[in-house]
């Protein structure tokens, strides 16, 4: 499956690289959730728990499991419109003067037609034919199919570190995909490097697995050589950008590749 959402910063490029990668394991955690396309992805997992701090991110995968009817026909009797667009960003802005329902579509919304997939800035074009049919598409896919997917597992709103370390055990396999310091995080502005480091150390406690995705960092390095852990870093195009810019993925992991 692919992702109900268009997300800045999600991972549909690197899904040929990160897949295969994915070791045996029981439970699965995201603790940085966002569009959650390896979640989509992926096989299902005995145990699957997803978690997001953003409570509208949050918020819209519990409608989308719970309420699904509500917020589909709120999503298919939307137009593809500047003006609707602006009224989802002010419910975004102010969410608890809004019902959940009204929420999740104002996130669905902002992240469809937002500049980028970033809720703030509507993505107009003059190819409007184009934007029209894609809007189109996207509702069109949104279909009942999600909602069952998340029958069976637990959505979290916590701290990531907190998670990781309350949810850790032989068994576990963390995907962790957190705001690339140093770089646009979107409408998780904020994350700085100390927040990283704090997640480096806390992954050098644990006993699950872990696969890290970030931007080369310095501290990272300093990490990845004092824990004896292994990259498989990639090349990208930078999707975001009308250029042919380059990218760097690094993969970060605590476990040997041909284990799995």
């Amino acid at each position: 499956m692919k992702t109900p959402i268009s997300y800045y910063g999600g991972k549909q490029s690197m899904l040929k690289h990160i897949l295969p990668m994915i070791p045996r394991h029981m439970t699965y955690v995201e603790p940085f959730f966002g569009g959650g396309a390896v979640f989509w992805a992926k096989p299902q997992s005995e145990v699957e728990i997803i978690n997001d701090y953003n409570a509208n991110v949050a918020n819209f995968y519990v409608q989308l499991k719970t309420n699904f009817k509500a917020l589909k026909i709120l999503i298919d009797a939307t137009p593809y419109c500047r003006e609707v667009y602006q009224r989802a960003v002010v419910i975004y802005n102010t969410p608890y003067i809004f019902t959940e329902v009204h929420r999740a579509w104002a996130f669905w919304i902002g992240c469809i037609q937002g500049f980028s997939n970033q809720i703030g800035s509507w993505r107009s074009s003059q190819l409007r034919n184009k934007e029209n049919l894609l809007n189109f598409n996207k509702k069109v896919a949104f279909t009942e199919a999600f909602s069952k997917r998340l029958d069976l597992i637990q959505i979290e709103q916590r701290d990531a570190v907190y998670l990781i370390k309350r949810l850790d055990s032989v068994d576990t396999f963390f995907y962790i995909d957190p705001p690339y310091v140093n770089a646009n995080q979107g409408h998780y502005g904020g994350y700085t490097q100390a927040h990283f480091d704090e997640l480096l150390e806390a992954l050098t406690t644990i006993k699950g697995k872990f696969l890290l995705s970030s931007y080369p960092n310095e501290s990272l390095e300093n990490y990845r050589k004092a824990n004896s852990w292994s990259s498989n870093d990639k090349d990208m195009c930078l999707s975001a950008s009308n250029s042919k810019k380059r990218k760097t993925e690094a993969l970060t992991h605590n476990y040997d590749l041909n284990s799995i």
